[in-house]
């Protein structure tokens, strides 16, 4: 994460140099890319969105899309760091039972209210997953506040990571969405990754995605598996939904990565028991080998 915001920086700094946009325009790119430098706090993360609203409207969309971009690193980072995880845990008890989300009345005389409004202010929100609550980016805040200033690609990504927050794919180490929607929040990521070949911010966040669901289209959950714990049949839900979306959608990367599929659940009759440890590495074997081709042709 860190090697990624320091190739952000990078970036920030030779737009400026070759932006020849005026100064005022470089000042706000050259001040900017100083800003996030600085450790991430949860006061950091309100300047840098304050500097961002009141400059990003004077900066072009490239420039724009590559400041949010390292700004969302930098909230990645903030979170990925947990430095203030006691402080999450405390905010906990003003969570709504109804809604899952912070209750503005409940913390308006609470000592943590400066903590939340930094944070709120820089786009990013409390959430609870699997039982505990955890700091995730406000996707839909940061495309409400900058969604016309930024590219395409990069406000569809956020779109997409929105659905994952809001819906995650798994809980508990359990299927939280159907066959079907699995399926079509990959093919999302594999749109995204086709449609941006040299964008290599964008589909390296957009591979995580399409790879991780791929691992789980194949696998399936520890709670969830493709092939039943009793019966070891394959799962019929799956099988349906994947012969469906075969038909629909004849022209895509996951479509050859079905057919080999199928064509390795036909040669063991679409029976796998997990206790025949032979049998189970060749289909962990054959899963991860499918992801792997995969990740390499749909970049082709």
């Amino acid at each position: 994460m860190y090697k990624t915001a320091a190739v952000l920086l990078i970036a920030l700094v030779m737009s400026l140099i070759a932006s020849g946009c005026g100064a005022d325009k470089e000042t706000i790119q050259s001040e900017f890319a100083i800003l996030i430098t600085n450790t991430a706090t949860a006061e950091n993360i309100r300047e840098n969105a304050e500097f961002l609203d009141t400059n990003i409207a004077n900066v072009s969309k490239d420039v724009a899309t590559d400041m949010v971009e390292a700004y969302r690193e930098y909230l990645l980072d903030y979170i990925t760091q947990n430095k203030d995880k006691t402080t999450i845990q405390e905010l906990s008890v003003y969570l709504s039972s109804e809604t899952g989300l912070i209750d503005e009345e409940k913390i308006q005389n609470s000592e943590l209210k400066s903590y939340y409004d930094n944070i709120r202010a820089g786009c990013l929100t409390i959430r609870v997953y699997e039982g505990a609550p955890v700091l995730r980016v406000d996707y839909p805040m940061l495309i409400e506040k900058y969604g016309e200033y930024i590219s395409e690609p990069l406000k569809e990504l956020f779109q997409l990571s929105a659905e994952l927050i809001d819906k995650p794919t798994s809980e508990n180490a359990t299927l939280a969405i159907s066959w079907e929607e699995l399926l079509a929040r990959t093919l999302e990521a594999e749109k995204l990754i086709k449609a941006n070949p040299d964008n290599e911010r964008l589909v390296g966040h957009a591979m995580w995605i399409y790879t991780s669901h791929l691992n789980t289209m194949l696998m399936g959950t520890t709670n969830t598996p493709v092939f039943d714990y009793t019966t070891k049949e394959f799962s019929q839900a799956a099988r349906t939904a994947y012969q469906n979306f075969l038909l629909a959608e004849p022209d895509t990367t996951m479509t050859w990565v079905l057919k080999e599929y199928f064509t390795y659940l036909s040669s063991i009759e679409f029976k796998l028991d997990f206790n025949d440890s032979t049998m189970s590495k060749v289909f962990f074997d054959t899963c991860d080998w499918l992801v792997a081709e995969a990740e390499k042709r749909v970049k082709e």
